[in-house]
């Protein structure tokens, strides 16, 4: 089963969980660091297993939950993150989700970090195959540590489906948060979904896997 989760061709899940939001992972992170970002209770999970709806996945760094919905199933593992796919009704159809920890540089003021998302989501989706359509970017810090809130809203001129490569609709929703107690980490946690046209209904499905990431109470 191959799942194009979040932006461009898949990697192993040791580069950034299966998905290409993230691939520019700085290995200047402590490794220790990235190990304990979910715990060794993941270890008995592995890419292409099922899981359970809302299955907990504690860690050291994150605490994150699989989406609340029947079909989904592991497609990356690492010590950086996780992601999640589901197929859709149609054979190009896909659903994915992921938690990914990486380097984030210093940034002054809310609107130098959403610059710095703007940038990284351009870089990881260029064109001529990735053409945005409609995106939005806000700068939030309702969780009580900086926040960018990104919908993002992508041609994919070029998905790699069953039936050959195909012209479809992504849509991403996403939060990029920087850790509230580390200097260096940001995390990613991100739903989306690819097809021939929009799901006008994924935000509430995705709010609450985005909701579901926390970073451990002390």
């Amino acid at each position: 089963m191959k799942f194009k989760l979040l932006l461009r061709r898949r990697r192993r899940p040791s580069t950034d969980a299966g998905a290409r939001v993230n691939t520019a992972i700085s290995r200047k992170i402590p490794a220790l660091l990235l190990g304990a970002l979910l715990s060794s209770a993941v270890n008995a999970q592995s890419p292409g297993q099922p899981v359970a709806p809302r299955l907990f996945f504690p860690g050291g760094v994150l605490n994150v939950y699989a989406p609340d919905a029947e079909g989904w199933v592991i497609t990356g593992l690492g010590s950086n993150g996780i992601s999640f796919g589901k197929r859709g009704g149609e054979a190009v159809e896909t659903y994915g989700s992921q938690v990914v920890i990486f380097e984030m540089p210093p940034t002054d003021g809310g609107e130098e970090m959403v610059d710095w998302v703007k940038k990284r989501i351009a870089e990881m989706n260029p064109p001529p195959r990735f053409q945005e359509t409609d995106s939005s970017y806000r700068y939030t810090e309702d969780r009580g540590y900086p926040c960018v809130d990104a919908h993002i809203g992508l041609d994919d001129k070029a998905a790699v489906t069953p039936v050959g490569e195909k012209q479809l609709k992504l849509q991403v929703l996403a939060l990029y948060r920087r850790h509230p107690e580390q200097e260096q980490p940001g995390f990613l946690a991100a739903y989306s979904h690819r097809g021939k046209t929009a799901d006008d209904q994924m935000e509430a499905a995705a709010k609450g896997f985005i909701e579901g990431v926390n970073v451990p109470e002390k």
